[in-house]
């Protein structure tokens, strides 16, 4: 048996939300089942729920170590790649 929900949304994120269901050729109905279903399914949020906190400061050093380290590796990946 099907039944009704009423809820307020935000207008102009329920303009988005058409607006990406029409370009997966869903109704909006649909996705909220969908996401009904996947709560249900996971008893809870079917996904998690975080605060945002800060992101820690990082040095320019340590960006400039991270980028060296990361394009050291695709290096080595080349060299692999190559032989």
């Amino acid at each position: 048996m099907e039944t009704n929900m009423t809820f307020r949304i935000d207008s102009q994120v329920k303009a988005q939300m058409e607006a990406i269901c029409e370009q997966l050729g869903i109704s909006t109905s649909t996705a909220f089942n969908i996401f009904a279903n996947a709560f249900v399914r996971n008893n809870g949020m079917p996904f998690p729920l975080t605060l945002n906190t800060p992101s820690a400061e990082i040095s320019r050093e340590q960006m400039l170590a991270d980028t060296d380290a990361v394009l050291s590796s695709f290096a080595d990946d080349y060299k692999r790649m190559a032989e």
